[in-house]
């Protein structure tokens, strides 16, 4: 009989990437616009086929072979990004804020990640994530607050997390709007809470509200339909762990090595309760703190 040698042959990857960049936003002023132009430079420069879809509450009349305008119904950034995700067509969703304005740099850290068919999610000025990830972990929920630390987790669970280096991740900061009623402020909080999967000994460190406004909302967190997904640490430590533990290996540098890396700046707030409730924050304090700049700018 004949025999022969089998060979291991190296993956193909046939598919053709198409990229997804989507955003929720409130209204579109000069600032939005500005930032669609500065995006569309960066999908430009990375150079694979791509759509802009934005969600937003106001009609936009506009005809275009590459930016989509949803105008359906929804109440939380949350289910505007579901909205977005449902909507678009490309394998790689891309994560924007669209009041910032994206440089240069951004395209190439992005092409260099998606060169790599990484299996993980990318946090930088922006997120990058598969739909194949997004389809596995369900992507956004309706949450008014932390909606992305909230899908994070997930993903910091099924797949991983790489953080390229910056000075803030917009997915973590919390938002403070220009007119908030009370009653939104309980809910805010109570969907942060949600989202975070904070319990009562959480509430009491991370105080970015008052206790009074933390505990009620903690109550009404438990009233909810809406269930915070639990693992082993709460989700804010998940994500916040994740992206410590991406910096100090330096996963960055299979990807793009940045001129000049930033330090990540945190509150004192998050710097006290990550002390307080991380292991592994304490275990390598000493490196965190070389790559951290405290402040409540």
């Amino acid at each position: 009989m004949e025999s022969y040698e089998v060979k291991e042959m190296p993956i193909s990857y046939s598919r053709e990437i198409k990229l997804s960049f989507c955003a929720v936003a409130d209204e579109i002023s000069d600032q939005v616009k500005k930032s669609l132009e500065s995006i569309i430079n960066v999908a430009e420069e990375i150079g694979y086929p791509y759509e802009l879809v934005i969600t937003t509450h106001i009609p936009v009349d506009v005809k275009s072979d590459k930016i989509k305008f949803i105008n359906e119904a929804f109440t939380t950034p949350g289910a505007g990004k579901q909205l977005a995700y449902i909507h678009s067509n490309g394998n790689y969703l891309i994560i924007f804020n669209p009041y910032n304005i994206y440089s240069p740099e951004t395209s190439d850290v992005v092409h260099s990640f998606l060169e790599k068919r990484e299996k993980r999610a990318l946090i930088y000025n922006l997120i990058v994530i598969s739909r194949d990830l997004l389809d596995k972990t369900g992507g956004w929920r309706d949450l008014r607050e932390y909606e992305d630390i909230d899908l994070l987790a997930r993903i910091a669970a099924e797949g991983g997390i790489v953080a390229f280096p910056a000075e803030r991740y917009d997915s973590l900061l919390y938002r403070v709007p220009d007119k908030e009623s009370f009653i939104d402020r309980f809910l805010n909080f109570r969907d942060a809470i949600i989202s975070c999967n904070f319990g009562l000994k959480d509430i009491k460190i991370f105080h970015i509200e008052p206790f009074y406004v933390s505990f009620i909302s903690l109550l009404l967190s438990k009233l909810s339909r809406t269930k915070p997904y639990k693992f082993k640490e709460n989700n804010r430590i998940i994500v916040m762990e994740g992206i410590m533990e991406s910096l100090i290996l330096k996963d960055f540098e299979n990807y793009f090595i940045p001129v000049t890396i930033p330090k990540l700046h945190i509150s004192s707030t998050e710097l006290n309760y990550m002390e307080k409730r991380s292991y592994l924050w304490n275990k390598v304090n000493k490196s965190i703190m070389e790559i951290i700049q405290v402040s409540d700018n």
